[in-house]
Formats: C-alpha cells, structure tokens, sequence
C-alpha cells in the first residue's frame, strides 16, 4: 500500500478568464470543481495508475466532508481527522491569453494538540502495513515546519520509504530527515540554495549536497525544459514531451504519483522516473487538476527520451 498525507486538503476551483488583471469585474458562467491539495492530486493520478492507496489528513466542516467523499467515490481509502473550522479553498484563475495563471490559497482550519495526537495513532498503524509514504504540499496552521521530517523519521523506524514534495523551510527540515527521494521543481531548488540556477551542471553540482545529507534519489522538475533525476552514481536527463497543453497545474504532483507507483511496482528508479514524466505529460493535456488517462501515459512513456548524462 501507498500512503498519502493530505494534511491540508482543498477544493480547487477554476477560473479561465482571458486579459485577467487585478480590479476588473468578470462575470463567470462556469468553473471546474475538484477535490484538491497536492496530496489529494497525488492520490487521485495514482487510483487511475491502479495502486492501492490511503489517504491520511484532516477535514473541517462540509468543505471537508465533501473532499473526503470526492476520494471515496473514487474507491479510495480515507482516514481523515475531523477538526474545528472549514477545510479550505484554492482559486486559480487562468488566462490563456497572456499565459497566465493567478492562484489564491486559503489558509484552513487550525490543528490543535488533541488532533495531532489522534492523527499519530492512524498514522503509526498505517505504517505498519505501508510501503512508501508520500509527504506532499504544505502544512496547515498549527503545525511546524518540521512536521514532515519528524514524519520521515518515524516512518523509517517502520522500513517505509519516503517521498518529500514541498518547499520553503518544510522542504529544507525534512531534507535533514534524509528522506528516499524528493521532488523539488527548479523554483524551489532555487530557493533551497538562494541562487538562480541556469545549467544543468549547475543543477546537477547542487544536488550533490543534498545527496550528502541522506537523501537517496532527487527529481527536478523544470517545466519546458525537461526533468532531472540525480543519485549518487547516476544522472538521468528527460527531455519533455511534445503535447497540446490545456492546464500545468497538478503536473508535479502527477509526476510524483507515477514515480511513486513504479517504485511500489518494482520498476527500476529509471523507468519509475519514465513514468513520472509520462503522468506529468498526461495531466498537462487536460483542464482539471491532478488528472491523467492511464492509456495515454502508456502511450506517452514510450515516447519518453531519457538521457544518461553520468
């Protein structure tokens, strides 16, 4: 089994509005609704991949209920902690005019003490029965920025893999949990580092430092520009796909979700990371969020050119 935090979950709402600026006033007829946060993206690209999958988080109020039935529709196994409050909500607003895309993220529903306790009960018998945890997204008021790492630490205690998606402070303490693989895009590797990064070798140079610290394996996503998987005694350079693309957003989390299938699967890290880019490339083709379309990643997986660079 796979297990997915969800800590801070969201209904995604979509707006497509072209020439988008601050001030206007735009009528909109319809948006595209769908359970969100990356965690829930994660879960969801892998339910369609086959995988067998929980869910672990919190929820508040009907906008929680509702996300938790989202995912059970979908046969997939819950366990989230009711809290005070209402689960949050993410507008983003595309203008595919002018290529842009505008987000605005709710914060949620605090979590207290007595929640996180019961949550470390459902979270310790899940690792007992798991075999690669995935830390996915941000974290909810309440928690610190080490909450991931000392997740990592306890999962190791059971022999569970991990799988870190984050950013900022959260993404930098859970690296010093030397998690099995992270998956930072270029943004945020910059900002680990306080540098702009503009060469592969540079990308490549910086990873190693964080190799040193315990990490096994580091997938950089770089958009337009293709992906990097980096370990010790290899690098793998995928170039990106040629496809119409409706809506990047839940890309990465799509990637993570087919690396962390073919791993569970028993492929190789190498065509675990072919996969990846094939689910990041499905989900770019369509408008919802954290979406894929199992033929078309088989489809797109042979297409997929993987550059040994060391």
């Amino acid at each position: 089994m796979i297990t997915v935090l969800s800590l801070s979950p969201a209904v995604d709402k979509i707006y497509f509005i072209d020439n988008f600026s601050a001030g206007g006033l735009y009528r909109i007829g319809d948006c595209l609704l769908s359970a969100g946060g990356k965690g829930i993206n994660v879960s969801r690209v892998l339910k369609i991949l086959g995988a067998d999958v929980e869910v672990l988080g919190f929820k508040a109020g009907s906008t929680g209920q509702w996300l938790e039935k989202s995912l059970t529709d979908l046969d997939v196994k819950t366990h989230f902690i009711s809290v005070e409050g209402q689960s949050r909500t993410n507008n983003n607003i595309i203008d595919k005019v002018n290529c842009r895309e505008t987000e605005i993220l709710e914060e949620g529903p605090t979590i207290d003490s007595n929640a996180w306790e019961i949550f470390m009960e459902s979270f310790k018998a899940a690792m007992g029965q798991t075999r690669l945890l995935v830390c996915s997204g941000g974290l909810p008021k309440g928690l610190g920025p080490d909450t991931y790492a000392r997740l990592i630490t306890e999962a190791d205690k059971f022999g569970v893999r991990t799988i870190l998606d984050s950013s900022g402070e959260v993404l930098r303490l859970g690296i010093e949990a030397g998690p099995f693989l992270i998956k930072p895009n270029l943004r945020e590797l910059n900002t680990y580092f306080d540098r702009n990064f503009e060469t592969d070798q540079q990308i490549i140079e910086a990873c190693q430092l964080i190799l040193d610290k315990g990490v096994k394996y580091i997938v950089i996503s770089m958009g337009a520009k293709g992906a990097l998987l980096v370990s010790e005694d290899m690098v793998y350079k995928a170039h990106p796909l040629s496809v119409k693309v409706e809506n990047t957003i839940g890309s990465g989390d799509s990637m993570v979700a087919g690396i962390c299938s073919g791993i569970s699967e028993g492929l190789s890290i190498k065509e675990s990371f072919e996969l990846g880019c094939a689910c990041a490339a499905s989900n770019t083709e369509h408008i919802g969020i954290g979406v894929i379309d199992a033929d078309r990643v088989n489809l797109l997986k042979r297409s997929v050119i993987i550059e040994q660079i060391r």
